[in-house]
């Protein structure tokens, strides 16, 4: 005969700060249980709770596991679990997946090929490592294969998602670039090498973490059982940013006991360029005996904001209503703008009324679907002199693509700017920083001699010979106009387009840009001054707002995702812009309708959408071909949720 223990009572005074739904989520889950978190309804504090509850019904700190997406995460759970338990957590298992597979692997790590004391390498490392890989392979290979090959960032970001989705080498490939399908066995051996190099010297990446913990967990019976045994309860943050590897290890250290709790909202899953599938959320939801709980109460927004998002739910997610418990007077509004300088206009004195009446430029921010759509707006808040800063990353004209491409337009506007010799010459095969000074030099030389400077591009011999005839084929091209926007088009056609995409591994994203600064040099008539306002937009020297505060926020939603401000502005939502046409192209659309979901959520008292009635003053194919497809996000919006706003 077994004796049950009953579970000891929980003190209601421990869950006064839930809703009746977190507190139905913490007390009630059990076994297989799913919390789908509306934006802005506490899932913080459901998961800390269900880490008190769990705590004040015996179960070991010990025998909890926690995985989340950042260590920041991680670390407000159980610091505030350990405030309200007034228990000592350290036995308990909390971090990013990556963080707890090598906390798992130390003790295993043979039977997966490698010493226990492996090392790990970070992202720069193992591009380096497979640079390395790439090098051997291409020693033995003829020079037009050779130069099939993409850089070593390209090469590691292909294996990156072929790691983390499980996918083919080939169906990697196609996702990632099409263009080297015809590369693919050349591809396979620089990898093979990789992964030869990594256990030769016994490191590891950061996919292999993931990796080869589901390896040990499917080809080690025993060793699955012994630490499914071990965690009684397997608690997971952010689930519908998951990819596949992710989701098999949390279903198999969950196997023994069954004891799974996670929480997400498949509608904010935004991360599919990484490997994270919004379909594991259903995935989860129609595999076992899974128990389903919502909270569905918004603290964020105000009830007019959360009654816009209520109607623009992804069409592809759990079904949910948010109920907001603050009210407010503004509806939403939804912004006509003729072009990008009009609404750049718009926005920037807005913010300047909404400063003005109070508001801090902490409390402001501008979300985009793309970088590029920031830089008319970046000159404009530069020239009126609002303090910001960009959460996304470089400003526009600080990111390596554009700056090669302005040291090109310097280069035709004045041969003399060694500078931008030396960056556009160091760009071609076989050139590197001590060749690039001498051609920048050679070329002043013959300027000032009255020649022709692109013969002197023509005397370099051996390794650099063939890179440099090439730049002076180019130079002499883009030397055929003088309008900039044809200059730049001219210079994306003529080698610039193969460049990026060999180098880098979002270079359909930095097509984009240099696409874009194409639109804004289209409304310049002269080299000179299109270059004039682009450099004086820019902070030069020590800049003029030297911390992070007081200041407006430039954001992409995918950086702004878990962040709000009182005052958010969705610029250029237009279609091909916002949702973007190369997603819509591939079948990406219910990733869009999730990004701007998890962009008008973010706004807590107003919120204003952007759009442009012409989008560009030379629309782009994309767009046009959005714009018959009725791909639109403006069009979707009801007429009576909105204020509707025509700049003039």
């Amino acid at each position: 005969m077994k004796y049950i223990l009953k579970p000891k009572p929980v003190p209601e005074r421990i869950f006064k700060d839930l809703d009746e739904e977190q507190k139905n989520a913490v007390l009630n889950s059990k076994g297989r249980s799913i919390v789908i978190a509306g934006p802005g309804s506490g899932k913080t504090r459901v998961i800390t709770y269900k880490i008190v509850h769990l705590i004040s019904q015996g179960v070991s700190p010990s025998e909890i596991l926690l995985m989340t997406f950042t260590r920041a995460a991680a670390k407000e759970m159980i610091d505030r679990a350990r405030n309200v338990t007034g228990r000592d957590l350290k036995e308990m298992i909390a971090g990013t997946f990556h963080s707890v597979s090598n906390h798992l692997l130390r003790k295993y790590a043979k039977l997966v090929g490698y010493e226990n004391n492996y090392t790990i390498l970070d992202r720069h490392d193992a591009e380096t490592l497979m640079g390395h890989a790439r090098s051997i392979v291409s020693e033995r290979l003829p020079l037009d294969l050779k130069r099939a090959l993409p850089k070593k960032g390209v090469l590691f970001s292909i294996h990156s998602y072929m790691m983390n989705t499980l996918c083919s080498l080939e169906e990697a490939v196609r996702a990632k670039n099409p263009r080297f399908m015809e590369a693919l066995d050349i591809i396979k051996e620089v990898f093979q090498t990789y992964t030869e190099e990594k256990v030769k010297q016994n490191v590891m990446d950061y996919d292999d973490l993931l990796v080869n913990l589901l390896r040990l967990l499917e080809e080690n019976p025993d060793v699955e059982k012994s630490l499914s045994r071990r965690f009684k309860w397997i608690l997971v943050d952010e689930f519908q940013d998951t990819n596949v590897v992710q989701y098999l290890i949390a279903e198999r250290l969950a196997k023994v006991h069954g004891n799974i709790f996670v929480v997400g909202d498949d509608a904010q899953s935004i991360y599919s360029f990484r490997g994270a599938r919004f379909e594991n959320v259903e995935d989860f939801i129609n595999s076992g005996e899974t128990l389903v709980f919502r909270i569905q109460t918004n603290y964020r927004s105000t009830d007019k904001i959360v009654d816009l998002i209520n109607r623009m739910i992804p069409k592809r997610a759990v079904k949910k209503e948010l109920r907001s418990v603050r009210k407010g007077d503004k509806k939403p509004i939804v912004v006509e703008t003729f072009d990008d300088e009009e609404q750049a206009l718009f926005v920037v004195q807005r913010i300047e009324e909404l400063i003005s009446n109070g508001i801090s430029p902490d409390d402001i921010a501008v979300l985009y679907r793309s970088h590029s759509h920031s830089m008319r707006l970046e000159m404009e808040l530069t020239f009126r002199r609002i303090p910001h800063k960009v959460l996304s990353g470089l400003k526009f004209t600080e990111t390596a693509h554009v700056k090669d491409v302005l040291a090109f337009l310097k280069i035709l506007q004045n041969p003399l700017d060694l500078v931008s010799w030396v960056r556009a010459t160091k760009l071609f095969d076989g050139v590197g920083d001590v060749t690039a000074s001498k051609v920048a030099i050679s070329v002043a030389k013959a300027v000032d001699g009255g020649k022709d400077y692109t013969e002197a591009l023509k005397s370099f011999g051996g390794k650099s010979k063939k890179g440099l005839e090439k730049l002076s084929e180019v130079i002499t091209t883009l030397r055929k106009s003088e309008n900039p926007s044809e200059i730049i088009e001219l210079l994306m056609d003529e080698f610039y387009s193969d460049y990026l995409d060999y180098t880098y591994e979002n270079a359909r994203e930095r097509k984009e840009d240099v696409r874009m600064l194409a639109e804004i040099a289209s409304r310049y008539d002269s080299l000179e001054r299109f270059l004039s306002d682009i450099t004086t937009s820019e902070d030069v020297g020590p800049r003029p707002f030297e911390d992070d505060k007081d200041k407006v926020t430039l954001s992409t939603v995918h950086q702004a995702k878990g962040l709000e401000w009182k005052v958010v502005f969705v610029i250029s939502v237009n279609p091909g812009d916002f949702p973007n046409y190369l997603a819509i192209s591939e079948g990406n659309s219910d990733e869009e309708e999730r990004l701007f979901y998890v962009a008008i959520t973010r706004a807590k008292d107003e919120l204003y959408i952007v759009h442009q009635t012409l989008g560009s003053r030379r629309p782009y194919i994309g767009n046009r071909i959005a714009w018959s497809r009725g791909e639109s996000f403006v069009d979707k919006i009801p007429e009576d949720l909105v204020e509707v706003w025509e700049v003039g």
